[in-house]
């Protein structure tokens, strides 16, 4: 499992929510909320955790087989 997300920014997939400062917002196109809940923050950030997991063993997988 790589280090937690918090460093990193930017959305979380397709989900309509993204890491501003360290700190997680949901979002709709007219309305962004922080959350606030210690508890879902880390969820999120074990989720954006094993996302990034997730793809880097894509891309090691799409080399080892030539780029597809």
């Amino acid at each position: 499992m790589s280090s937690p997300s918090s460093d990193r920014s930017g959305p979380l997939g397709d989900a309509p929510v993204v890491r501003r400062s360290g700190e997680w917002w949901l979002t709709t196109p007219v309305l962004s909320l922080r959350v606030d809940d210690p508890l879902f923050a880390q969820d999120l950030d074990r989720y954006a955790a094993d996302l990034a997991d997730a793809q880097q063993a894509i891309g090691a997988f799409r080399s080892a087989r030539g780029g597809s």
